[in-house]
């Protein structure tokens, strides 16, 4: 026993503990490894050097965590008593002080044996095995068709025969399909004739293999790789040497360089040149890595992005892959639902495959209903989560660090590991908070609160939270974007923060590691950190681009924050309960019910006590009209709390409005004007203006104009009496209530006042600024102010119309603007006027592709009135022709509107017979619109009496 080296009594006792344990597999050993939290990866080759003492294992989680699980195990097993970390760490240490000791008394012997031994030759005192080792691509690995990469392959293969001799780098997301471009690029440079050199860099032990093997094939002697692995003279140098002086091209292909430091000289960086990563004009060198950073990567490298697919490429992978699974729409659904990432798409085409070879379900798919198509297996993934998709990748290849790429759920803790070793274990963290968001861009200087506890106050300066994302960002985790939710495009104050983005499937993962894991807690309670400083005056337009950037966050994290924890859970509700008052404010009508909806659900796990809850029950009940609930929510309160609480009126008022929903207007005004005297004092000017406002429409509800009239004046009076600006929300109440009791003017003024305010703040795009520009409008219609209407709805078009789908404005409703606005013009006779700028309009709806929308065809049916009104009927034949074809071509606007104004425009020419044939085409399509048909019948009624010789009826 005295002669045995301490590494070979290290890995004799690693033996017997793992038979102890009853022999586990590596395959099973490594499987232990990636269920812990984080995952800790025990690769084959890693354990196979470790048990046979060819290698002592490194001081870390890996050997800590190995030791713990097998003694556990043997314990179980066997009865056999721990020893404990300490006892392993100390005969760890052992064997490592005894290998470093033989290194430094014949560090040429050493170096060559590890040299020969990892590139698998043979060794003096080794076992003679054969060379497994290779440096040719994996060209097997390549698909049929690659789709999507059409410009990136013709730079690369352009590079390929140019001699500039630049560094190419293929950087992006894991599973964004970088290998498969350098696959296809090795390819196409061996049936060029080049020689084509392939090299993994996921460890220093790979790419030094690699490296030796291409140095031998390109002519090295042995005695100069063993001078140079044994640390006599430069390793890179003598590659490089050779590889500069071949006679004949090459390419080589470094894959897998996430870890830059592998690639880099000692004391060098991987872009200095100096490097195993070098420029040359005997070949051209590719890399494929997560890190896209090019101030890493040098001036000598150009940096290419690879991205996603589109969907329509990635339909054509999952067809190439799966067959014909469904149609080709449920094919493009599923490639979005997938984000268009190769690997997603790929492993939910292998699992495709498989079931439709097989009897309809892939065995070991925990949960999964059997479905062997499109549309089934995108439904099943909105069931189970990214873990699906890992199914796709057979179990039967062991788990090694090649295979964890392979998969969705462990290819990019890869990259949280990596940064881990590099001293920033906050990313992992920071991507785990994400996960508990939604999708959107998340504003970025929100990410480091999730890293400090509340008393630490404010995180600037956060130094590791900024180098985190930093780093997450160069392994292609996140993206930096801006919202640009700006219409204006000012410097406005309200300006949307800058923000990170990840890909959906990444924040999936991670979610599903923060649900399997024991870190469920600690993430979400750094989540609430996050949104404790989520925030802005909601009734404040200056502070709204924040809201609108922050409202899908509060939405995803309080649908999905947990239960159990009520102190939390109450925080989320906090943020749902700011957040649906910013959704109030701006007029989001939808989002401020769904976020109703779901705050109800979630506080019923909250003390009612809580004054959050009873402002949310008493909100809900008004909402849904629930009359008798809201009565019994307030007497509850003002029971408990008093009549003149400030939250049992609050209660008082929502009752009012619920018993106003429903058509009990006498009972409302009479709850109304109650609450109203309890806040007649300056303090309350706000809140008495809003209940004052409500008192005045549900007079002019049950037709008491004069009451109406009365109350909208003292109303009037109040709010000249406090110019202090008031907050949103109410003021658009008091436009509505002088509106209802007739005080057009002061009502104009407060309108106007409104969209002031919202153009201050850049909110043009908001709802809000649609809706009251649409009430203003109607105010300036019914007082005959035709020509400021038309200066309206022309600003109106020129914000929304190039806003696309941004606009808060239907398509519909924009067609709605653009007719009002013709017809007011043919009135005051300003045909030229309504020329120009409908062609105006037409040519951006032409320049950004809407050629078929129905704000298209509109827009050719009102130049169709203005030259029927000119008498000009060519022109206007030419602008039918367009509206018909746009229409026939996938149109969205109605065909029968078409046909129409085919009629009229016969019927201007007194071409009656022909414009009958029209009306009753027109007709024919509005079979299921009886008014639209009544309508257009007694339209054509004149033409048909014209054309039989009597009169219209």
């Amino acid at each position: 026993m005295d002669d045995q080296s301490a590494a070979d009594r290290l890995a004799a006792d690693l033996r017997r503990l793992r038979t102890d344990a009853g022999t586990p597999t590596f395959s099973r050993m490594a499987a232990w490894g990636l269920q812990q939290r984080p995952p800790v990866t025990l690769g084959k080759s890693k354990l196979s050097l470790w048990f046979s003492g060819k290698s002592v294992p490194e001081d870390g989680r890996p050997f800590a965590v190995l030791v713990d699980l097998l003694e556990a195990k043997a314990q179980q097993k066997s009865g056999t008593p721990r020893r404990g970390p300490a006892a392993w760490r100390a005969k760890r240490s052992a064997a490592d002080q005894e290998r470093r000791r033989t290194a430094a008394e014949n560090p040429r012997r050493t170096a060559v044996e590890g040299l020969l031994r990892t590139a698998g030759e043979v060794s003096a005192d080794t076992d003679r095995r054969p060379g497994t080792y290779s440096v040719r691509p994996p060209y097997g690995e390549l698909p049929v068709r690659i789709h999507g990469r059409d410009s990136l392959l013709a730079d690369l293969t352009r590079a390929v025969t140019e001699e500039h001799g630049q560094v190419q780098v293929l950087h992006g997301l894991g599973g964004c399909g970088k290998t498969t471009a350098a696959l296809r690029l090795a390819r196409h440079a061996r049936d060029l004739g080049h020689q084509v050199f392939w090299v993994s860099a996921t460890t220093h032990e790979r790419l030094l293999t690699g490296m030796s093997q291409i140095a031998r094939e390109l002519g090295a002697a042995d005695e100069d790789l063993h001078h140079a692995w044994a640390g006599r003279s430069s390793a890179l140098d003598l590659v490089w040497r050779f590889l500069d002086r071949a006679d004949r091209r090459w390419l080589l292909v470094v894959d897998a360089v996430d870890d830059l430091s592998v690639v880099a000289s000692e004391h060098g960086s991987p872009g200095d040149g100096t490097g195993w990563i070098r420029p040359s004009r005997a070949g051209l060198t590719v890399v494929t890595s997560r890190v896209g950073n090019p101030l890493l990567w040098g001036g000598e490298a150009v940096c290419r992005a690879v991205e996603v697919l589109s969907a329509e490429d990635g339909a054509q992978v999952l067809t190439d892959l799966a067959g014909h699974a469904g149609p080709v729409g449920d094919a493009r659904r599923l490639a979005g639902r997938l984000g268009g990432l190769p690997l997603a798409l790929h492993l939910a085409g292998a699992y495709l495959a498989r079931v439709r070879r097989g009897l309809g379900f892939v065995p070991g798919t925990v949960g999964a209903r059997p479905t062997g198509d499109f549309a089934g297996y995108t439904a099943e993934l909105d069931r189970l989560g990214a873990p699906l998709l890992d199914a796709g990748e057979p179990s039967r290849l062991g788990v090694d660090d090649q295979r964890l790429r392979r998969l969705v759920g462990h290819t990019w803790e890869i990259s949280l590991d990596l940064l881990a070793r590099q001293g920033l274990p906050e990313a992992r963290m920071l991507m785990r908070v994400l996960s508990c968001f939604a999708p959107d861009p998340f504003p970025a200087p929100l990410l480091a609160y999730g890293l400090v506890s509340p008393e630490d106050g404010s995180p600037a300066g956060f130094e590791h939270g900024d180098l985190a994302v930093d780093a997450l960002v160069d392994v292609g985790l996140l993206n930096v974007e801006n919202p640009g939710t700006s219409a204006g495009g000012s410097d406005a104050a309200n300006a949307a923060p800058p923000c990170v983005t990840a890909h959906p499937l990444v924040l999936d993962t991670n979610a599903a590691q923060v649900r399997a894991g024991d870190e469920a807690a600690e993430v979400w309670r750094a989540a609430v950190n996050v949104v404790r400083w989520m925030g802005g005056d909601t009734n404040t337009p200056d502070h709204w681009k924040r809201w609108q950037v922050q409202l899908p966050h509060v939405l995803a994290a309080l649908g999905s924050a947990p239960s159990d924890d009520v102190e939390s859970l109450t925080w989320f509700v906090e943020a749902g309960w700011a957040a649906y008052g910013f959704c109030l404010a701006s007029n989001r009508r939808d989002q401020a019910g769904e976020l109703l909806r779901l705050m109800m659900e979630r506080s019923a796990a909250l003390p009612e006590s809580l004054l959050v809850v009873g402002a949310i029950r008493g909100q809900y009940y008004e909402d849904i009209g629930d009359v008798d609930e809201s009565r019994k929510l307030y007497e509850g309160y003002r029971d408990e709390r008093g009549p003149q609480d400030g939250a049992t009126l609050q209660l008082r008022f929502r009752w009012a409005r619920a018993l106003a929903s429903t058509g009990r207007f006498p009972e409302a005004e009479e709850q109304l004007r109650a609450v109203l005297d309890e806040l007649r004092s300056p303090r309350h000017v706000g809140s008495g203006l809003l209940v004052h406002a409500i008192l005045v429409q549900v007079l002019a509800s049950q037709g008491k104009d004069e009451g109406a009239a009365a109350e909208a004046q003292a109303l009037l009076a109040v709010v000249e009496a406090n110019p202090a600006e008031l907050d949103i929300n109410v003021l658009h109440q008091v436009g509505h209530a002088l509106t209802e009791g007739h005080r057009t003017e002061p009502a104009e003024n407060v309108f106007g006042a409104l969209l002031a305010r919202l153009d201050e703040a850049d909110e043009q795009l908001s709802p809000l600024y649609h809706d009251i520009s649409l009430e203003l409008l109607g105010l300036l219609l019914h007082s005959g102010r035709e020509r400021a209407a038309i200066v309206l709805i022309g600003r109106l078009l020129d914000l929304y119309v190039p806003a696309g789908d941004n606009s808060p404005s239907s398509p519909g409703h924009l067609a709605d603007l653009v007719q009002t606005r013709v017809s007011l013009q043919l009135e005051l006779m300003q045909s030229s006027d309504a020329e120009e700028e409908l062609r105006a309009l037409l040519r951006h709806q032409l320049e950004t592709g809407r050629d078929t929308d129905s704000l298209t065809i509109e827009l050719h049916i009102a130049l169709v009135r203005v030259f029927i009104a000119q008498g000009l009927f060519a022109q206007a034949r030419t602008e039918l022709e367009r509206a018909e074809k746009a229409s026939a071509e996938g149109g969205t606007a109605p065909l029968w509107t078409v046909r129409l104004w085919n009629a009229r425009w016969l019927c201007a020419q007194d071409r009656c017979a022909e414009a009958v044939e029209y009306y009753e085409q027109a007709v024919a399509l509005l079979a299921h619109d009886p008014a639209g048909r009544a309508s257009v019948l007694q339209e054509a009624a004149e033409c048909r009496a014209a054309v039989s010789g009597g009169e219209a009826p």
